[in-house]
């Protein structure tokens, strides 16, 4: 009988057993299956987020790209058609002035003629080089350069503008004046920059080049003229805007101040630093920190 009852409990205690551990199974498999699901939802979550914020990227990059196509096209249909217009018109006259062999008035509508056509091709070739610049289509290769160089290079071009003004132009750096950068975009830059330089000076003005400080790890020079200088507001609009293309309503000149904000842009883009000096009447002073090392 004893031993009956015992082996009644050793079966009793058999199932409890196995009960337990079925239970302790199943709620090992649950919590499993509890975490491998708290687990996929926060990896889907994540997911969910780290889309969220790349489609949010995208739409402000594709709202700053439409915002810089709206200003370019604005540029396009105002500036650019107005330079066309007035060379069309500027050309009809000069057809009816030749008939009529005025010498002097020829020579004048000419010379209006070769500004406009300076004047307009300037403005394309900023577009162009904006609309590259926007689109990750300018391969900058930074390498040494000579910056006394490239701004006699660059001067060279614009002697016979400067010629016609009695312009004095100088250019003070010294040889060793190098920087490490990318040398087609600081062209464009110099380019522009003397250009605004020539436009701006008045006859018998003069424009300078010249070093202002040089460390081992980078190098300063200014481009200064003796012009009619910008407005403290416009200098201030210029910084602060977060705009491509200053607002057209905010320029005491005519233009679109793309070629400014052109240079900004290159600058920035071979590391460096440009800052606007200047003061209405008294000339505007551009300063310009390039590296010297990668």
């Amino acid at each position: 009988f004893i031993t009956e009852r015992s082996k009644e409990k050793i079966e009793v205690l058999k199932l409890e057993s196995k009960t337990r551990s079925a239970q302790r199974n199943g709620f090992i498999y649950s919590s499993g299956f509890l975490l491998i699901l708290l687990l996929t939802s926060i990896y889907f979550y994540r997911q969910k987020l780290k889309t969220n914020r790349i489609i949010a990227s995208q739409k402000r990059e594709l709202e700053e790209i439409s915002a810089t196509k709206d200003q370019l096209f604005s540029i396009i249909s105002h500036d650019l058609r107005s330079s066309v217009n007035a060379f069309r018109q500027n050309s009809e006259e000069l057809s009816i002035t030749i008939s009529s062999k005025n010498r002097e008035r020829i020579e004048n509508q000419l010379s209006k003629n070769k500004e406009l056509a300076d004047s307009t091709y300037s403005l394309l070739d900023n577009l162009l080089n904006w609309a590259l610049l926007q689109t990750n289509r300018i391969l900058f290769i930074p390498e040494s350069v000579s910056l006394a160089h490239l701004c006699d290079q660059v001067a060279y071009n614009f002697s016979a503008m400067m010629s016609e003004k009695k312009i004095t132009f100088s250019n003070a750096l010294t040889p060793n004046s190098f920087a490490f950068v990318d040398q087609e975009s600081i062209k464009i830059v110099l380019r522009n920059l003397l250009d605004n330089a020539i436009k701006f000076t008045p006859e018998n003005g003069k424009i300078t080049i010249s070093e202002i400080n040089s460390t081992h790890n980078g190098f300063t020079f200014c481009i200064e003229d003796s012009g009619k200088g910008i407005s403290q507001e416009l200098i201030k609009k210029m910084d602060s805007s977060t705009s491509v293309i200053l607002d057209r309503s905010s320029l005491n000149t005519s233009g679109s101040g793309l070629g400014l904000q052109l240079c900004k842009s290159m600058i920035q883009k071979n590391r460096g630093i440009l800052l606007i000096e200047s003061e209405e009447g008294n000339g505007t002073r551009i300063k310009i920190s390039l590296p010297k090392s990668a």
